[in-house]
């Protein structure tokens, strides 16, 4: 393969819609780098030679441990290319594809690693604009890597636009990118939200089989709720990514710090119940005398939260949660007595007579029995109107029931 300037090609990585990505050889330094040279058959185009400079200029600006990083950039016999670190690792696409099976709290944790990245990015005034499963490299230490800032648009520079060429990925776009609007980082929150669906579903949230039908279901569509889909996700983190896929770009989280915030607080408790994580996991109770003690456990544990005796309810909680770590009760309990400790509101319920009927409203078209789609809406809305409600718990635990008797 010829060289392009100081690189030595070695062979051919991959190709994207920008960019071919060769593993070459640094000669000046000897180092192997992943070497990302703008496609021949599109250089001539000049709009597309400055994309590609925007490109390097945005990732240029970054230093984050959760971003590639870029060494060199530059112009080689007519070849503009890019110079970045070789990652090892599986990208989200293959590990979604393939199934992998991650525990909860990992997958929390890779989620917070996303976050992390993108907001720094959003700090340096870049907004990402193609975040999807593909740009998403986890390393062998689960690390997480993002890359791939072709799209990026730097905030306080004009925005080179074409006609009728939609930029991103449709499967993962924001509404107001798919209508050809402005976007700014709140785009990137509805992406990442869509990613977070998959990465915990294994589905995408929009999957129409057209291109067209994916974008309508993009702008005038819910996906089906979380918890329909995997009835053991927890609620919050449900709740969470579901409140990100907000249409309204107003009502969805602000920023991505605001996510990682309550993504931490979820890995926490998941942590602290000891369940759905990384570490050994103690067997499920299965005998009289286990179910005794953790009924005896969050019996005392409830009592000590009602009466505001939080650390002894945690307490009492997690050792139910270590005995049964399906004790649904154990880690709800777990939930609210750490949110009330961090000075969260304690209500299961948003203030207020007109949510309260929304909320009956609602438990009522997503009952066992109800059709379907209609259940699902409603489930979702739910998810983001009362997550705390333990009515929404015991009817997600009865759909699934439902299903798996129908099954």
């Amino acid at each position: 393969m010829p060289n392009c300037g100081r690189y030595e090609i070695l062979d051919k990585l991959g190709e994207g819609a920008m960019g071919v990505v060769y593993r070459a050889r640094d000669s000046a330094l000897g180092r192997v780098v992943a070497l990302k040279m703008l496609s021949q058959e599109l250089g001539a185009e000049e709009e597309l030679h400055q994309r590609f400079m925007r490109e390097a200029e945005a990732i240029g600006l970054l230093s984050h441990p959760n971003i590639v990083t870029v060494y060199d950039m530059g112009e080689a016999a007519g070849q503009l290319y890019m110079a970045m670190e070789l990652l090892e690792g599986e990208d989200l696409r293959y590990l979604i594809e393939k199934r992998v099976p991650i525990p909860v709290a990992d997958r929390v944790r890779i989620l917070i690693q996303i976050c992390e990245g993108v907001e720094y990015a959003h700090s340096k005034g870049v907004v990402h604009r193609d975040i999807k499963p593909a740009n998403i490299l986890v390393t062998a230490s689960a690390s997480v890597k993002i890359l791939d800032f072709g799209l990026a648009r730097v905030i306080t520079r004009a925005a080179i636009t074409r006609r009728g060429v939609i930029l991103g990925t449709p499967d993962y776009m924001s509404p107001e990118q798919a209508m050809g609007k402005a976007v700014d980082r709140r785009s990137d929150v509805f992406s990442a939200g869509s990613v977070f669906y998959e990465f915990l579903t294994m589905e995408k949230p929009f999957k129409a089989k057209t291109l067209h039908g994916v974008l309508y279901q993009i702008v005038s569509e819910e996906p089906d709720s979380i918890l329909t889909l995997v009835p053991e996700v927890p609620m919050r983190l449900a709740a969470v990514v579901h409140r990100m896929l907000h249409k309204n770009a107003e009502k969805r989280y602000a920023t991505l710090g605001d996510v990682r915030s309550d993504l931490l607080e979820i890995h926490a408790s998941l942590r602290r119940s000891r369940s759905q994580s990384a570490g050994p996991r103690p067997p499920a109770a299965s005998t009289d005398d286990v179910r005794g003690r953790v009924r005896e456990h969050v019996t005392r544990g409830r009592a000590h939260f009602e009466a505001g005796r939080l650390n002894k309810a945690i307490a009492e909680m997690e050792e139910a949660a270590a005995l049964d770590p399906e004790c649904d009760e154990a880690l709800d309990v777990l939930w609210r007595a750490g949110q009330r400790l961090r000075g969260a509101p304690a209500g299961t319920v948003p203030a207020g007579p007109g949510t309260e009927r929304r909320v009956a409203a609602l438990l009522v078209k997503a009952a066992p029995g109800r059709p379907d789609g209609e259940a699902r809406q409603a489930l979702a809305e739910l998810a983001l109107i009362a997550p705390d409600d333990p009515r929404v718990a015991d009817l997600v635990r009865k759909r699934a029931g439902s299903t798996s008797r129908d099954r």
